[in-house]
């Protein structure tokens, strides 16, 4: 939910009615001046009233307009061809707010400068894949900032640190990224995620706000809780977009083994083979190695699918809530289309506004974006929805 300055927002009027308050009790006081300037030959009766008493004065009543603007980012694809579809208007288009009908108060299809957030998991197991995300610089540039849009950049590991601030610099970018360095054993992916929203708040309403984080997408060390990020992200308008960063090819790609690594849903389960000789159990695969070890390239592709519905990580929920998306192929070709896929989706979506007809429930509103296109079948993506926190 946005709170802009002006109409949409909380409006205070204490100015206009305070003045219109003095401008009419200074009526009597200017008429009884108007008197007491006697006219030659004549008595002032100046001072015969008694002034009257300021606890006899009616208090100044104190109104507030509540007018809260929500706004709402949509990507219409058709799903038979793949293609976003650009020639919608604005009476295409139905807006819901818990099952409600909203008026649409605001349309615009055109492109906006883009605040965005880069966020690189750097932990140690992922270390082999950094190579990869630091040749990504002109594809940010070039496609998803373009010659306004400005770029920050934040790694995490076992400390969240804010490598670069905004900047439309593409060389700085560039620099930025390929000097990222591994940090620790741990994955702070939440308390990145809420220093980046921290940065966006600052930026102008008028930006899009955009993160792009490239991560494992399973926290491991943070302060921040999941549901802090739903609430700050979708409140501040925040978009997340998600590469999944794949520890089976961080483990095919190093030459260290043993390999520690995070336990997460992807690799809790599968065990390194035993010595020759020794029954393949779980048991005697933690007593002789101590670890366990990703999911191989041979069998991962058979628990993709259930891994996807079932054991859906965090930065795939993140994504979901907010309206951006979650990719979990990685390779450098899947990467660089990827990116570029999500570069063209940010520039590609309609941006509806309305103000709520009811803000009675407390809590989270749930936005539901309708399109009527007779004979296509269409891929509506927005934001899930917002938190309401109650009047100021």
């Amino acid at each position: 939910m946005r709170k802009t300055r002006n109409c949409p927002g909380i409006v205070w009027l204490r100015v206009a009615i305070a003045c219109a308050v003095c401008f009419v009790s200074a009526g009597p006081a200017l008429a009884q001046g108007g008197a007491s300037s006697a006219a030659p030959g004549r008595t002032s009766t100046a001072g015969q009233h008694d002034t009257p008493k300021t606890d006899e004065i009616p208090a100044v009543p104190q109104i507030r307009i509540e007018s809260n603007l929500v706004t709402a980012p949509v990507s219409v694809i058709d799903k038979e061809t793949g293609q976003f579809v650009y020639d919608l208007t604005q009476k295409d288009f139905e807006i819901l707010d818990n099952g409600r009908p909203q008026k649409i108060a605001n349309f615009d299809r055109e492109s906006h400068k883009i605040s965005a957030v880069i966020l690189v998991q750097n932990s140690r197991s992922v270390t082999p894949l950094l190579g990869e995300i630091k040749q990504l610089a002109p594809i940010f540039s070039q496609l998803m900032l373009g010659p306004k849009g400005e770029a920050a950049v934040i790694t995490f590991g076992s400390n969240v640190q804010v490598a670069q601030g905004f900047s439309n610099s593409g060389s700085t970018l560039d620099s930025t990224l390929r000097r990222i360095l591994p940090s620790g054993n741990k994955a702070r992916m939440n308390d990145a995620l809420m220093q980046a929203i921290n940065l966006l708040q600052h930026r102008p309403k008028t930006e899009r706000r955009v993160i792009v984080a490239f991560t494992t997408g399973y926290d491991s060390g943070s302060e921040t809780t999941k549901n802090e990020i739903i609430r700050r992200a979708t409140n501040a308008e925040v978009e997340i977009y998600a590469l999944a960063l794949s520890l089976t090819k961080a483990y095919l790609k190093t030459d260290k083994q043993p390999m520690n690594l995070p336990t997460t849903p992807e690799n809790a389960n599968v065990t390194m083979p035993a010595h020759p000789g020794t029954p393949n159990t779980p048991s005697s695969s933690m007593a002789t190695f101590g670890v366990t070890v990703p999911v191989t390239g041979a069998i991962r592709p058979a628990i993709r699918g259930a891994e996807s519905k079932v054991l859906s990580n965090d930065a795939e929920s993140y994504a979901r809530y907010t309206g951006g998306i979650f990719y979990s192929q990685w390779s450098a070709k899947a990467l660089q289309a990827n990116l570029s896929h999500i570069a063209t989706d940010i520039h590609s979506q309609y941006l509806l506004a309305y103000v709520p007809d009811d803000l009675s429930q407390i809590g989270f509103h749930r936005l539901e974006v309708k399109v009527r296109r007779p004979g296509m079948k269409l891929e509506i993506r927005t934001r899930r929805g917002y938190f309401y926190e109650g009047g100021e």
